[in-house]
């Protein structure tokens, strides 16, 4: 089953749910029109009139004020397998639906005893709230410590009982807050978005500790605040150290009336592969800003040499002080792969963590670990290359990789677009070129408040060309 977007998502849910509490006056229960399908043809009970979900009638403060409670209705087995799928279908959860408590050690898959400790510390803390959820859990860690899976073993317990989860990433609902809100669609839009807000538990992935104040963060605290105050049971799962939470997070995320605890997990659960995202060593050594000849080995026009000359310098320059994306456009074999690869190698020299691949190679990859099996490298990949310093990702083409991958690809840059870091993009294509077969990725290669777009013409040095 793989992942749908948020938006088809939101839409499905707006078509058939309503989070919204009704008074049916039946006994201590609030009716809740919550889960309800088409998919599923039942006879109107009597109780929760059809929907299958029960909210108590509690006080503020009892531990299942809030709490959606599935119905009596719902015990036969074959209608509560039908209405797990459902719930699977609805939870977005995608590949991580085979994150769960029973496929882990609850120590971790690492050898260091600090992080073992603390990995099941958090591990049984997380147990303990997805048997009964209340107030707010979160986990903070390093790349690849294990936060997402914990979260989505959460969410996996909630629907082995049958009870409604929604899991976004952070990433994934800032673009979808964004660019979905306009004045033509705003009130069906302002219906999804309360959807998000309302859901009976979220699980939000990636939150960065530096939350940047822009119209669409603010709709994200926003958000939070509308479900911390209506003590809805949340997840959330940080990217960056808690110290640099602002204020209003940190209040919420580590409360001292116990309604938010949070989690602080060891190094990394898996260690990152040494291959993939390494610079050869046979090209650090042929592709420096020093062996890069705007000149080149035969004549060529002044136009070309001036425009080589340029390209080099800018990339040396932005080099510097990496700020954006840069965008290296040309015909095989004029020098993109030599300058990104030399800006990489200027950053690795102050310190950067760089990351180097061709995206044919990034596909296979992100291929061969998304069976069951591999999820784990996966996911650490991922999170890795969503917070390395610097990224290049080298001959973008035309051809799709395959649903999965381009999905997990589009994540990357999508994410790494939102946080502004650092990425040089290679292509012997243009961007319009590009976005016939990948319009969602062309269309963030053509903002240019955050892509430099240079267009490197020359003749391929192969051919007798610049020299590299």
């Amino acid at each position: 089953m793989s992942m749908e977007s948020l938006g088809t998502i939101l839409r499905r849910i707006g078509a058939r749910n309503s989070w919204t509490v009704t008074d049916d006056a039946m006994g201590d229960y609030l009716g809740n029109s919550t889960i309800q399908s088409t998919e599923i043809k039942t006879n109107d009970c009597l109780v929760c009139k059809g929907s299958g979900w029960l909210t108590p009638r509690v006080p503020v403060g009892h531990p299942d004020f809030g709490q959606v409670l599935p119905c009596s209705c719902q015990k036969s087995g074959q209608d509560r397998r039908q209405r797990i799928k459902i719930l699977e279908r609805y939870s977005n959860l995608g590949a991580l639906r085979y994150s769960t408590f029973e496929n882990a050690n609850p120590n971790g898959l690492t050898t260091d005893i600090t992080s073992q400790q603390a990995f099941n510390a958090a591990y049984t803390a997380a147990e303990e709230y997805a048997n009964a959820p209340n107030g707010w859990i979160s986990f903070a860690g390093p790349s690849g410590s294990g936060k997402t899976f914990l979260g989505a073993a959460i969410a996996n317990r909630r629907i082995e009982r049958g009870e409604p989860v929604l899991y976004i990433t952070v990433a994934d609902l800032l673009d979808y807050l964004r660019s979905g809100f306009d004045d033509r669609q705003e009130l069906s839009l302002v219906d999804l978005y309360e959807q998000v807000r309302d859901a009976p538990m979220l699980v939000l992935d990636d939150l960065p500790t530096n939350v940047i104040t822009t119209w669409s963060h603010e709709r994200l605290l926003q958000l939070l605040s509308r479900r911390h105050q209506e003590r809805l049971p949340t997840v959330v799962t940080l990217r960056g150290e808690p110290s640099n939470l602002i204020a209003f997070l940190r209040t919420r995320l580590q409360s001292s009336d116990g309604t938010g605890t949070l989690y602080s997990l060891g190094r990394n659960l898996v260690p990152a592969r040494m291959d993939l995202g390494t610079i050869p060593s046979s090209m650090r050594q042929r592709m420096t800003f020093a062996t890069f000849d705007p000149h080149g080995n035969t004549r060529l026009t002044e136009h070309q040499q001036r425009n080589l000359a340029t390209a080099k310098a800018y990339v040396q320059l932005w080099a510097q002080n990496p700020s954006g994306w840069l965008g290296l456009y040309g015909t095989y074999g004029v020098g993109k792969t030599h300058l990104a690869v030399a800006a990489g190698i200027e950053r690795e020299n102050l310190g950067d963590e760089v990351f180097f691949c061709t995206i044919p190679d990034l596909l296979d990859q992100l291929r061969a670990s998304s069976d069951r099996d591999n999820w784990v490298r996966q996911f650490d990949l991922l999170e890795r290359l969503k917070a390395v310093d610097m990224m290049i990702l080298d001959e973008m083409k035309q051809r799709s990789g395959g649903p999965s991958a381009d999905e997990k690809l589009f994540q990357i840059i999508n994410h790494r677009y939102e946080e502004r870091l650092p990425t040089i993009i290679t292509s012997a294509y243009m961007v319009e070129e590009i976005a016939e077969t990948r319009p969602e990725i062309a269309s963030r290669l053509q903002d240019r408040l955050v892509v430099s777009e240079l267009l490197i013409d020359a003749p391929d040095y192969r051919q007798g060309g610049a020299r590299r």
